[in-house]
């Protein structure tokens, strides 16, 4: 059975995301055995993967440089729950800016006390508070995590001012539209009714005039039995009940919940790994038992842009000529019989593999940062290894006539 629509995606924004892209990649890659993905982000491809999840032989390994970003996908999979908690908060700016400074404060200090270590070394590691708190930041601001800003917390007086190390940014939150990522408007359910107070006459139960004495009594409360009026037993329960047609429902809206516990199941077998593309790009790793015994590993490669091509500071972790670094393993790479690689990119960033029979389809999205900005949008391109999926294959992939597919072997 197929997912919600809105679950089978991050519950977060990312800059270069390649959800729009999922099809021709899957496509390209076909039914593999153990699917890597160096660069993972939203996971996007991941989530979008057309064939059963989670049986036995097949394998997904996931890695991303960004300890924040990792320690977001682990707290998910493993406390749901915890996260949603975490996660959801109203927008606010100054709750933004505090959320920011304690994400990068914690990232810090993991670095100091070895902590990072763990976030690496182990499978399971991850700090569901800071996970949820990084998901809120990011839902606010695309980069919000970049050390672009002077701003941090003082370490005396915990109040907010610059310093003399890289900080955050004071801009406000993401408030173009109505929202994105876990602040999405879909997930606004029924809240309370917007009547004005009683004001017909002089008050009523609590506020009734009889009250309005100087000063209080220094009584006990009453405890002589279960409680009374507004505290009596029968009002103890989860939530609270119907008036009239309005529900009332807890601060972590329940849509939120659902979609974590969604993609905690979903994920519940990827490995999550924490550093360097390099880590899951050995033979080693790719060529899992199933791979080695006939099977195929596919690869999909979507390293940030160069810095020509983008803006500096959209990333935690950036750092130019990733890029050609990849190109370079594909290059050594290609011709692995085992392996499906797929490589995105902008138009003229990876143009030397199709000397190499590499194949390129052009794809695109319109809309909003949903494949490049603006006039970027129509540069995306995704360069195919020699031995990926071709139309004898998978007919349903048009290699030879799609329109938007040409083949450069």
């Amino acid at each position: 059975m197929k997912p919600p629509l809105e679950f089978s995606k991050a519950p977060f924004p990312w800059f270069g995301g390649k959800r729009h892209a999922a099809e021709h990649v899957w496509a390209a890659l076909g039914d593999v055995d153990h699917y890597v993905e160096p660069f993972c982000g939203t996971m996007a491809v991941l989530l979008e993967r057309p064939h059963p999840c989670n049986r036995p032989y097949y394998s997904e390994t996931a890695c991303d440089a960004d300890g924040l970003l990792v320690n977001a996908w682990r707290s998910i999979q493993w406390y749901p729950d915890e996260v949603a908690e975490y996660a959801s908060w109203p927008v606010s700016e100054s709750d933004k800016i505090a959320r920011q400074i304690a994400c990068i404060e914690a990232y810090a200090k993991w670095r100091t006390e070895k902590t990072l270590d763990l976030l690496a070394g182990s499978a399971e590691w991850c700090d569901p508070k800071i996970a949820g708190w990084w998901l809120y930041g990011v839902c606010c601001q695309i980069g919000a995590f970049a050390y672009d800003g002077p701003w941090m917390a003082d370490p005396v007086t915990g109040r907010i001012t610059k310093t003399g190390r890289p900080g955050v940014r004071r801009n406000g939150p993401h408030v173009a539209d109505n929202g994105r990522g876990m602040n999405r408007p879909q997930l606004r359910e029924p809240g309370v009714s917007r009547n004005r107070p009683h004001l017909s006459n002089n008050g009523q139960g609590v506020n009734h005039a009889g009250l309005r004495e100087p000063g209080v009594s220094r009584d006990l409360p009453h405890v002589a039995n279960d409680g009374q009026g507004v505290n009596r037993p029968q009002l103890r329960e989860p939530g609270v009940s119907r008036l009239d047609t309005e529900e009332f429902h807890p601060l972590v809206m329940p849509n939120l919940r659902r979609w974590m516990a969604w993609l905690s199941a979903r994920i519940r077998h990827v490995r999550i790994v924490n550093g360097d593309w390099r880590r899951v790009c050995t033979i080693g790793v790719i060529k899992t038992l199933p791979v080695r015994n006939g099977g195929k590993a596919g690869v999909f490669f979507d390293p940030p842009y160069s810095l020509g091509e983008r803006a500096d500071g959209l990333y935690g972790h950036d750092t130019d000529g990733i890029a050609n670094a990849v190109r370079e393993w594909c290059v050594a790479n290609g011709d692995d019989r085992d392996l499906r690689i797929v490589l995105a990119g902008f138009d003229t960033e990876h143009v030397a593999l199709e000397a190499r029979g590499w194949s390129v389809v052009e794809w695109f999205a319109d809309g909003h940062l949903t494949g490049g900005m603006g006039d970027q949008q129509l540069r995306e391109r995704l360069w195919l290894s020699p031995h990926c999926v071709r139309e004898a294959d998978m007919p349903l992939f048009q290699w030879s006539t799609n329109p938007i597919i040409s083949n450069s072997a």
